[in-house]
């Protein structure tokens, strides 16, 4: 049932995202088409994060796994919604397919396309992840800057010490601040 909000919600307002704005009124499945994502797909972002800093190989080497979302969505105007689905990876093989959904509130305008990495620091973090479905509260400032769209998370110190997230590769226009509510579920376990 949640998927099905959040996805009605982001079918709502794509029109503001550029990449995917193609009729609003296309069907649940084509949407989720649009949105999925394999483990090639995954593999090659993973890749791309490791190119982006050297401080981010270094933190790929010292996490116990990543999280990839190839492709994450997340629009807005004062109320929004972020979705994505990716892969768990540890010691480069997958452990599963995972989603990502919730909702924002804030003064927002736009829609965004991403990839978006989580290093996991703690085989206990790891295991919180595979076993519950958490909502994790976060605060998001996006922005462009010189023609580029920028995201930044606001997290707490001790989240540092457990989760590090890389977001690149964003595309669309989306400007805010927001407190976002984000749910990580486990859709399937390998």
């Amino acid at each position: 049932m949640n998927k099905i909000i959040i996805i009605i919600m982001l079918i709502a307002s794509l029109s503001a995202c550029s990449k995917i704005s193609e009729p609003i009124n296309a069907s649940l499945v084509e949407l989720e088409k649009k949105l999925a994502v394999s483990v090639e797909d995954a593999r090659e972002v993973l890749a791309l994060a490791d190119q982006k800093q050297l401080t981010i190989s270094d933190i790929r080497k010292t996490s116990v796994a990543q999280i990839v979302f190839p492709r994450a969505i997340k629009v807005g105007l004062i109320l929004g919604g972020n979705y994505s689905e990716g892969f768990i990876f540890k010691d480069n093989q997958v452990l599963g397919r995972i989603r990502m959904s919730g909702g924002n509130l804030g003064p927002q305008l736009g829609g965004q396309e991403y990839s978006q990495v989580m290093y996991i620091m703690t085989d206990r973090k790891l295991n919180e992840l595979l076993n519950s479905t958490r909502l994790k509260l976060q605060g998001t400032v996006s922005y462009a800057q010189n023609g580029d769209s920028k995201t930044t998370l606001i997290s707490t110190q001790n989240g540092l010490k457990e989760i590090h997230t890389l977001i690149f590769n964003q595309t669309g226009y989306l400007a805010g601040i927001t407190l976002d509510g984000i749910v990580y579920s486990v859709i399937e376990k390998y």
